[in-house]
């Protein structure tokens, strides 16, 4: 028996909320939401290695050097106590630049040193050994009793301790054409899906969590009274576990995966994505070419265009056998859409399939009696709307084929290597409150960003239900039992004027042609179209949107939390001068500045990249770090107390010798802000900083202010504030604070590494995808509101016109109503008007 593939309506339907399996609808306000797997990754943090110490013997240099006769000639008392200042512009900073190589430094690591290998030998693991080799190839041995040869060779040791691996010499046979053939067209021959090339710590995220070891006691006699202690008893749940090993067992697969939670699953989901987008392919040309000539033969009757006798109504049996022909084939064609429709809407669960497989089959059932007096046909008193149903089939597999494909998509994205950050929304309401306190006046919805080494839920999220499955629910069963009962009762109304035969055609035609009338054959459209063009505009941002449920999540979005290397990325914070105080050398002076402010995180370790590429690297350990509200950073290097920060800083601990503030502004200029560093309580250098905009994050930044949407920064710069904002972003200071210190715990708890991460939307960490996405969720929202809102008109006008067409000849022998081209050409119309509606915004 051949394997049977799933469709993508059996995949939509399993992952819809109404499916009783424990499939949740994820929603943010809905308590069933989706509550993020995440496991919180240790700070791990590699202290460097000390300074080596200076020594102070005297070397052959100064043995050798030529000494003045009279030093007291050459220097002058009042020499001693005068400061010594060198000042370097920006110019001459590539002479201190010991590398011209820029490296960018992560915010909150440490480079540590380098270690000599003579310190630390590198040791091989046990579990590699040759003994731990040959072990593991005897239990092979003992398990297979065919008494296979052993796998593992030893040829030669490496340097660094590791065996490396000879395959065995066999000679190359020769294989015919056919056996190439079928070696290439088995699965080991077929090439992967995708070329992933996950990190480490991204493989050992997505591993399925192993059982605990059962206990020695699993049961107990509730008969009889004992006291046993409740933890000793094993009460592990291996549902996980069992439903991993399930769906990966070495058994011939014939059920689609649950879902991308595993790297091992890459290539079954993205063939199963790429099945389905085959699937759905091949159903569009079918019922492409289907609606073509049903419409074609419905127009040219309707104004007599030259057309074959066979296609004409002058051979009204012909006519009404090759549009049954078609009907069927379309119906065929798209069997899971009409099943999955009748079986939703028999259990009052009715979805946007259900609205199109009523259509169809009303279509196709109306002709039936037609067979028995195609004269009723030939005449008009009866109309045949095969091209409104085939229609509405080629649609909705048109919105089927724009998941799929947007599926596809974010597939190829999310299953290579990248920096993933998962967007998320603050769940804590008591966080929220505290956190946007004083910005906002409504209820917080705070979004924020939290690196990942995995993301989970990709299926769930790609195929989950939309509005418009909804809005289907309550209009699908009305506009079905309201054209019944219409149907009905013209019928028995004309049941004295015609015969039985001519009033089952005629209730038949009036039924099909409300069912039409309200058939909403663009509702595929109102969704799926804003959803592909925002969903393809960041992806080029390098950010995902996997499906409807990110709407769901945060269309409503009123405030994001936003660090502020994201504001800055790399060659915004500009060094455009030093100058040096006292004796102190400038490489160390940067290279203590570099460590500090790498260290806290700051955005200013932008400016030491290249000190740090010229020492490989290279940072001290810094000891007992604090911040300092709106004033800088404070740590111990070596017992020596660095500051690094603004003058206020340099005040409140009493350093000397802090240039005036106009020496201070005749040294940086209009638009640049001076920061000061000090070692061991002198001060040692100010820096002269130039903060400049990315036009991106400038442009994106308006937009998100455009959109009512708050940004609360952390920032232990104190050259940012909500002025320095407002004139390099244009962002209004009421719309926009700069956490306090005490706030700095909540931004943590709410944007630290998770190891897996179930989130709907994510990014590489760029600001300007973040608030892409955010934007185009209300996009989506605000489009797909405007589309419902056309079909719902739709279907309120198609139904007045078709009642008043059936009532103005009421009592009469025969009625008026729409012909089958006038409700093709009025279904179209109201489908071009719902497309332009829904894609006409954009982010």
């Amino acid at each position: 028996m051949s394997e049977q593939k799933p469709s993508l309506e059996a995949i939509l339907d399993e992952y819809s909320p109404d499916n009783e399996e424990p499939k949740t609808k994820v929603g943010r306000v809905d308590a069933q939401k989706i509550i993020n797997s995440t496991v919180d990754s240790p700070d791990i943090v590699e202290k460097a290695k000390s300074r080596p110490p200076v020594s102070h013997e005297k070397s052959a240099l100064f043995d050798n050097a030529l000494r003045s006769d009279n030093p007291a000639d050459d220097v002058k008392p009042a020499d001693l106590s005068r400061h010594k200042i060198a000042v370097v512009s920006s110019d001459a900073m590539s002479e201190i630049r010991t590398n011209p190589q820029r490296m960018v430094i992560p915010s909150g690591t440490i480079t540590p040193v380098q270690m000599n290998p003579d310190e630390a030998p590198k040791i091989r693991r046990m579990s590699e050994s040759t003994r731990a080799k040959e072990i593991e190839s005897a239990k092979k041995r003992k398990k297979n009793r065919r008494g296979k040869n052993n796998d593992y060779t030893y040829a030669r040791e490496t340097p660094e301790g590791e065996y490396m691996y000879t395959p065995p010499e066999f000679k190359k046979k020769k294989r015919t054409r056919i056996q190439i053939i079928s070696a290439a067209e088995s699965p080991e021959g077929k090439k992967q899906i995708t070329d992933i090339v996950p990190s480490p710590a991204a493989v050992e995220a997505a591993k399925p969590v192993e059982p605990a070891p059962r206990a020695e006691l699993t049961c107990i006699n509730l008969s009889e009274k004992a006291d046993i202690d409740a933890g000793q008893l094993d009460v592990h749940i291996t549902q996980e576990a069992d439903e991993y090993m399930s769906v990966h067992s070495k058994a011939k697969r014939t059920k689609r995966i649950v879902d991308f939670n595993y790297y091992g699953d890459v290539e079954d989901v993205g063939r199963d994505i790429y099945e389905l987008k085959s699937t759905i392919s091949v159903r569009v040309l079918i019922l492409a070419m289907t609606a073509f000539l049903s419409l074609f033969m419905t127009i040219s009757n309707q104004f007599e265009l030259p057309i074959m006798d066979v296609l004409s109504m002058s051979h009204i049996k012909t006519y009404l056998t090759i549009h049954l022909i078609l009907g069927i084939v379309s119906v065929l064609a798209s069997m899971a859409v009409i099943t999955k429709g009748l079986r939703k809407i028999l259990s009052f669960k009715a979805d946007s399939d259900s609205m199109t497989a009523v259509t169809a089959l009303s279509c196709l059932i109306a002709i039936i009696p037609a067979f028995m007096r195609p004269d009723l046909v030939s005449s008009e008193n009866i109309h045949i709307y095969m091209p409104v149903g085939i229609l509405a089939l080629l649609i909705n597999a048109m919105g089927k084929h724009l998941i799929i494909r947007r599926a596809a998509r974010n597939f190829k994205f999310v299953s290579k290597n990248f920096e993933r950050h998962g967007i998320t929304y603050v769940h804590d309401e008591e966080r929220a409150e505290r956190i946007t306190r004083g910005t906002l006046g409504d209820f917080p919805i705070l979004a924020s960003m939290r690196k990942t080494d995995f993301l989970t839920d990709f299926l769930r999220y790609t195929y989950s239900s939309d509005m418009t499955d909804d809005f289907c629910r309550k209009a699908s069963p009305i506009c079905l039992i309201a054209s019944i009962v219409v149907s009905l009762f013209l019928t028995f109304f004309c049941k004295g004027t015609f015969t039985t035969l001519e009033s089952a055609a005629f209730g038949f035609s009036i039924f099909s042609m409300l069912i039409c009338a309200t058939s909403c054959i663009a509702i595929p459209f109102v969704v799926n179209i804003p959803l592909e063009n925002v969903s393809k505009s960041a992806i080029s941002n390098k950010g995902i949107m996997l499906g409807y449920q990110s709407v769901d999540d945060f269309y409503d979005t009123n405030s994001i939390l936003v660090d502020a290397g994201t504001l800055f990325p790399e060659g915004t914070v500009r060094l455009d001068g030093i100058k040096v105080f006292s004796n102190t050398k400038l490489d160390e002076a940067l290279l203590e500045a570099a460590s500090l402010t790498a260290t806290a995180g700051s955005i200013m370790s932008q400016l030491f990249t290249d000190v740090i590429a010229g020492r490989n690297g290279a940072l001290y350990p810094i000891e007992n770090y604090s911040y300092e509200e709106g004033m800088g950073m404070c740590g111990w290097i070596n017992n020596k107390r660095v500051l690094f920060g603004n003058r206020e800083l340099m005040t409140s601990h009493n350093i000397e010798g802090v240039p005036t503030k106009t020496q201070e502004a005749e040294l940086t200029g209009d638009g640049k802000d001076a920061l000061y560093l000090s070692i061991s309580g002198n001060l040692a250098a100010m820096f002269v900083v130039d903060l400049v905009a990315d036009r991106y994050v400038k442009r994106w930044a308006k937009k998100l202010c455009k959109h009512k949407i708050c940004m609360f920064i952390k920032s232990i710069d104190p050259c940012i504030t909500l002025k320095k904002l407002n004139t390099l972003f244009g962002i209004p200071e009421e719309m926009a604070r700069i956490l306090p210190k005490k706030l700095h715990e909540d931004f943590y708890e709410e944007t630290k590494k998770a190891v897996r991460l179930s989130a709907s939307m994510a990014t590489t960490g760029k600001f300007s995808s973040l608030a892409e996405l955010l934007i185009g969720t209300k996009v989506v929202h605000s489009s797909a509101i405007i589309g419902l809102i056309l079909q719902a008109a739709s279907i309120l006008l198609g139904f007045v016109l078709c009642m008043l067409l059936i009532l103005s000849k009421a009592f009469q022998s025969n009625f008026i109503y729409m012909s089958a081209t006038a409700m093709t050409v009025y279904n179209l119309v109201w489908t071009a008007l719902t497309y332009i509606a829904v894609s006409i915004k954009k982010t």
